[in-house]
């Protein structure tokens, strides 16, 4: 766990600090895959940006409390969308506290109902490793899910937290700001301590790359100090992290692109996407042992269907 310091303007105009914790949870024995951002309110308890898979619970009930809270202070869950990486524990974890969730309109369904579309589609392409991967996914109870809309401020014990929709990497996404943060689920891309290196995780079906660069413009207009990567950490390099992501998604989209109009024997998609990568990190600052977490989170045949699925849709 890491935590970091965060001005929050007051009702008077006046700042003051608060905390940002990163819960680091140790996702299949991996530190710095998967964080979960806890922030105290000020009036007290605390709020949870993602909650990550439900098979990971445990440990973030440990990270929760060695931040000094309990499960039972729990106030909101905040959800970035709801790929089992980042909500699969939501469901349980609300019913044991009562705490609400904040969802993107459509991500609310999914939620509240994961057998009709979330869990059979997950379930084709985890097969045996789903359990194991994710846990067991539980609905959350339709009384404790909150859609909230673009634009919508929720107000929370002291705190207050904008919503921004900024679809790309699904429809349902929503960025969230607190203060001068900004929690960006997978719209800001992956990410880990001690690296430059900054890339997008693309798997189909959602995957829309002219609406991922308008949401990081979206993002880049709020003028944030800091970035918090739920794959993983918080950042304040923010222009130059956007900047690399742009010019990323712009390069992979051209080499989709191109390997599609070929049609030939050459390079595949991903083959060709994986060549660049692996030059540009020889450009980058990668610490030891991140190049095998990049590949785990963003696998190039993930991304490269992602992006022809895109580009065959567009036309």
């Amino acid at each position: 766990m890491s935590v970091f310091g965060l001005r929050y303007p007051t009702g008077e105009g006046k700042l003051f600090m608060i905390d940002i914790h990163t819960l680091d949870l140790n996702f299949m024995g991996y530190s710095e895959l998967i964080a979960v951002f806890l922030i105290p309110c000020p009036e007290g308890g605390f709020v949870l940006f993602e909650t990550g898979p439900a098979s990971t619970l445990e440990t973030l009930e440990l990270q929760v409390a060695e931040a000094g809270f309990e499960f039972e202070d729990l106030k909101g869950i905040f959800l970035t969308h709801v790929h089992l990486d980042h909500a699969a524990g939501a469901g349980s974890l609300a019913v044991s506290t009562g705490a609400p969730v904040f969802v993107h309109p459509e991500g609310a369904p999914h939620l509240i109902d994961p057998s009709e579309k979330l869990l059979p589609s997950a379930e084709r392409l985890y097969k045996e490793k789903m359990i194991p991967l994710w846990g067991t996914v539980e609905p959350v109870p339709k009384e404790l899910v909150v859609v909230v809309q673009d634009g919508d401020t929720v107000e929370l014990d002291g705190l207050d937290i904008v919503a921004h929709h900024t679809p790309g990497h699904a429809v349902h996404h929503i960025a969230w700001q607190i203060g001068s943060a900004v929690v960006t689920g997978d719209i800001g891309g992956v990410r880990f301590p001690g690296a430059s290196h900054v890339l997008p995780p693309m798997p189909p079906p959602d995957i829309d790359v002219d609406l991922w660069l308008h949401s990081l413009e979206r993002i880049r207009a709020i003028e944030p100090e800091m970035l918090l990567l739920t794959h993983f950490g918080a950042f304040e390099d923010v222009e130059r992290h956007l900047d690399e992501l742009q010019g990323r998604l712009s390069r992979w989209l051209d080499i989709a692109e191109r390997t599609l109009a070929a049609n030939d024997d050459g390079p595949t998609a991903a083959e060709a996407i994986l060549a660049l990568d692996e030059m540009e990190m020889t450009e980058s600052t990668v610490p030891p042992g991140a190049v095998e977490r990049y590949r785990k989170l963003c696998p190039m045949d993930a991304n490269a269907a992602g992006l022809e699925r895109y580009c065959r849709r567009t036309g």
